[in-house]
């Protein structure tokens, strides 16, 4: 269970490192470019490491049904909004709007499958919400006070 929850973590990490290289390829290329970019990279990356890790079924088109088109639809959607985002919202903000977001929506889906709702988890997403308004309340006044 704890290299799970160090997987995890490291996948946090990685997802903010990313964010920021992202938004420079933005500024630099344009969003759609910076995107195309991105994942031709993470293409070449990926069938680099398949070649190595000689599992190559992707010669066999039977495969290629058992994988849904709208994962990468998805994929770049969530990454050009990123970007697009990250122009005007802080990383910090970003990731944890992303978090809430994300839990919203596992929420949704939890309470839809399970058929209930679960009070606890509807609360931890509340405080994760309400956190984000009174660090922006606070920050506004703090850059406020700095500004005068």
């Amino acid at each position: 269970m704890l290299f799970f929850v160090l997987l995890a973590a490291v996948n946090g990490f990685v997802t903010v490192i990313n964010k920021m290289i992202n938004l420079e390829a933005k500024k630099s290329l344009g969003t759609i470019n910076g995107t195309l970019i991105n994942y031709l990279e993470a293409t070449l990356i990926s069938l680099v490491i398949v070649l190595l890790l000689g599992d190559s079924r992707l010669a066999d088109l039977s495969h290629w049904s058992a994988v849904h088109l709208l994962g990468g639809v998805f994929g770049l959607v969530a990454m050009v909004l990123t970007v697009i985002a990250m122009e005007r919202v802080r990383v910090s903000y970003s990731t944890i709007i992303l978090l809430a977001a994300q839990l919203g929506t596992g929420f949704v889906l939890d309470a839809v499958a399970a058929g209930k709702i679960v009070p606890l988890k509807l609360i931890g997403l509340l405080i994760v919400i309400a956190g984000i308004f009174l660090d922006q309340m606070a920050t506004g006044r703090s850059t406020e006070a700095l500004q005068k």
